[in-house]
């Protein structure tokens, strides 16, 4: 095997773990906990692979659909609760209270506080982006949002929504939601179609079932595809997807590589550009 196929293979790897995370993270409640009793530190399980050795340590477990997690600089991490509740918690893996501040979640079926992601210029913004459900009357859509962290309160301060999905649907299924910042700074926002509005992801009229690019205060990159197309709408990057709530940028490439669920298994990875 030549050392460039060997580093592309490790590439590949690393992007399908951090894909992944998005999926175990959302099938599985039990991950991190939400009692101190819970924290005590756990034995650490090892699982051999062609690169090396993984070594998995559990830090706290209970919390109740652990949906996502973004780590702080000082270590400690934020971890969201699909219905509805932020934690802070320590490094040490001891949680926190549920933070106030939130937005109200329509929580239901697949749908809550979803995706985090820390700001590029986290440092000296603060900002933390998240992505949820949002009740709309009897309907509801994913909509994004940042805020920022007030540790001696245990509080968000400052929620700002940036963008919200159109249409709003009554469904409780597929919003995709995940988060990605580009190394340019452009933030994507995967989109479901909602389940039971499918025809429609191959429309440019609307928000489901696709990719959207955003710049970091919600407005719209001048240089997206669809920016002078009559009738289609501007935040769209790639269009015609069905749930993906796997995301991420490939270190080496800069490349966005995006997984998505299939009807009967046959998941997809595709690579956006």
């Amino acid at each position: 095997m030549s050392g460039r196929t060997a580093s592309r293979r490790a590439q590949l790897l690393l992007l399908l773990l951090l894909l992944l995370v998005g999926g175990t993270l959302l099938a599985r409640g039990p991950l991190l906990a939400a009692t101190p009793a819970a924290a005590a530190a756990q034995p650490e399980r090892r699982f051999p692979s062609q690169h090396g050795t993984l070594t998995v340590t559990e830090l706290t477990r209970g919390l109740e659909h652990p949906w996502s997690l973004a780590f702080l600089p000082d270590g400690d991490m934020l971890v969201s609760e699909r219905p509805g509740r932020l934690r802070l918690i320590g490094a040490d893996g001891r949680p926190g209270a549920p933070l106030a501040g939130l937005p109200a979640v329509a929580a239901e079926g697949q749908g809550g506080l979803l995706d985090l992601a820390l700001a590029p210029d986290y440092a000296r913004s603060g900002r933390i982006y998240f992505s949820y459900s949002e009740p709309r009357g009897d309907k509801n859509g994913t909509a994004v949002a940042y805020a920022r962290l007030d540790r001696e309160q245990g509080r968000l301060r400052g929620f700002t929504r940036i963008f919200q999905q159109q249409p709003a649907v009554d469904s409780s299924a597929h919003f995709g939601s995940r988060l990605v910042f580009a190394p340019d700074g452009k933030l994507f926002v995967t989109l479901g179609e909602r389940a039971s509005e499918r025809e429609q992801a191959q429309t440019l009229d609307n928000d489901l079932g696709k990719l959207v690019r955003l710049n970091a205060d919600g407005t719209v990159p001048a240089d997206n595809p669809f920016v002078h197309t009559p009738g289609a709408r501007p935040e769209i990057w790639s269009y015609g997807h069905r749930n993906p709530q796997g995301a991420a940028i490939n270190p080496a490439s800069g490349e966005l590589w995006i997984h998505e669920h299939g009807p009967k298994g046959g998941d997809e990875l595709n690579l956006v550009r």
